[in-house]
């Protein structure tokens, strides 16, 4: 009898602190359960936003550096004999007013001592000077014309004969110019009628000037 007595009562002990125990845990845990959840609030909340501003960030300052790079312009001085060469050739010519050949490449000048010497030949006159309309200046040309990087200029021409003549003069010019040259008889017969010479989109950087 006695000994149901005591199984009886170790088992109500051994209940009573399982119970004990496991009401402990619970308090523990909704202790813990708020600092947790702030703690994950803050995970998340740096994931998604502090992560992300970042990124965006760091995606704007590449966008920025792209848009310096792009707009950054080179400014390249002509040596002693370029200069010389420019003053020389561009005395040979005439020009139209607020034409501005202070930033024309050095490849143009090139190009304008062979329009000078095929004018001319054409005109039969050694003194002959064309008349150059328009270079880095007109702000009718497209946004990405070769004029605004000093590398096209145009001339006059339709005062240079016949039609036939004329097509003569630029066939005689293409043939002076190399390969790195565009030469085009543009508005053939209009009053705007003129003589446009370029250097090759991608032979040149766009991004350099010279002075």
């Amino acid at each position: 009898m006695f000994e149901i007595i005591g199984m009886i009562v170790v088992g109500l002990i051994v209940i009573a602190i399982a119970i004990a125990i496991l009401v402990l845990l619970v308090k523990i845990a909704l202790v813990l359960l708020p600092i947790a959840i702030v703690i994950g609030a803050i995970c998340l909340f740096g994931i998604f936003f502090c992560d992300g501003n970042e990124d965006k960030s760091s995606y704007n300052n590449s966008q920025n550096k792209n848009i310096e790079k792009v707009e950054q312009r080179i400014v390249k001085n002509r040596n002693q004999v370029q200069r010389d060469f420019h003053e020389q050739v561009v005395s040979l010519t005439r020009q139209k007013p607020d034409v501005n050949l202070s930033t024309i490449r050095p490849e143009i000048d090139s190009a304008i001592a062979l329009v000078v010497y095929a004018y001319r030949i054409c005109s039969e006159d050694d003194g002959f000077m064309p008349l150059i309309t328009s270079a880095n200046d007109y702000e009718g040309h497209t946004a990405k014309s070769a004029h605004y990087a000093g590398a096209a200029i145009d001339f006059r021409i339709k005062d240079m004969g016949s039609l036939a003549d004329r097509r003569e003069l630029v066939q005689m010019i293409r043939d002076e110019l190399d390969e790195r040259f565009v030469v085009l008889h543009e508005d053939i017969g209009l009053a705007n009628e003129h003589l446009h010479i370029q250097l090759r989109s991608g032979s040149y950087n766009r991004n350099v000037t010279y002075r």
